[in-house]
């Protein structure tokens, strides 16, 4: 018998799933890569519910499904106690925490999901690899290697942990001797990095990487961080991540 228009219009409706909270976020940091981020929230429309910065301090609307730390390393343990008493994810992108911060980073790491992220640029993550791709070929002979360095003015006169890092991604996959590393101060924004392999006099191969602006640097920031909320405890790279990302079968169109 099929039911009356009546009986199924006072049947009850099928609950629900709670609706899933709005994705925020929060930027620590006003330099040129917390302001790309900025822009990248606007373009994306996500909202920014905490602003962190060396002038006004700390603006905070809500607590942020994660927080995005591109301020100094000196900021860290403010963010890190901020990220353990609310237990917010963290997208780290200061460079030098091991080194400095040791002990915050691994505390934070024990209680919520943090990506370490230094250098966010695809095309740097593959240059490393390339660099492991040539130590693991070039035993025919010993090349002399150099890993050039190259910020505006105003960076630092040390050698950039994306500099040192494709060095270490050359010995790591059992290439030597190691690479000798130069810096250079000058030039247009943002950066460039180049590994040299020269082979004798009579040849030589360089794999040469330059980033331009931060606004695809930001964007790819933001859409890391949106993997953060869920994930358990724990201390990942963003060359672990890519690594993952780039063993995933190639997506197929019916």
């Amino acid at each position: 018998m099929r039911p009356s228009v009546a009986s199924a219009r006072s049947a009850p409706e099928p609950a629900r799933a709670q609706d899933a909270p709005p994705f925020t976020v929060g930027i620590v940091g006003a330099g040129r890569l917390g302001s790309a981020l900025l822009k990248a929230c606007a373009d994306a429309r996500v909202p920014v519910s905490l602003r962190a910065r060396a002038s006004t301090g700390w603006t905070v609307e809500s607590v942020p499904a994660v927080l995005i730390d591109a301020g100094a390393p000196d900021g860290f343990p403010e963010v890190a106690a901020y990220c353990l008493r609310h237990s917010v994810p963290l997208l780290e992108c200061v460079s030098h925490l091991r080194d400095t911060h040791p002990g915050p980073l691994s505390e934070v790491a024990a209680a919520v999901p943090v990506l370490e992220a230094v250098n966010l640029s695809f095309g740097s993550y593959l240059q490393r690899r390339i660099a492991g791709l040539v130590a693991a070929a070039h035993h025919l002979t010993a090349p002399v290697v150099d890993v050039l360095d190259r910020h505006p003015v105003r960076k630092a006169a040390r050698v950039s942990a994306t500099a040192q890092r494709l060095a270490a991604a050359w010995t790591d996959a059992g290439g030597h001797p190691g690479a000798e590393l130069g810096l250079r101060r000058g030039g247009p924004e943002v950066s460039e990095h180049s590994i040299t392999w020269t082979w004798g006099a009579e040849e030589a191969l360089t794999v040469h990487h330059q980033v331009t602006s931060l606004h695809a640097v930001a964007r790819t920031a933001l859409g890391l961080a949106r993997h953060l909320p869920g994930r358990a405890p724990g201390l990942v790279t963003v060359d672990e991540v890519f690594d993952t990302l780039s063993a995933a079968p190639w997506p197929t169109t019916q």
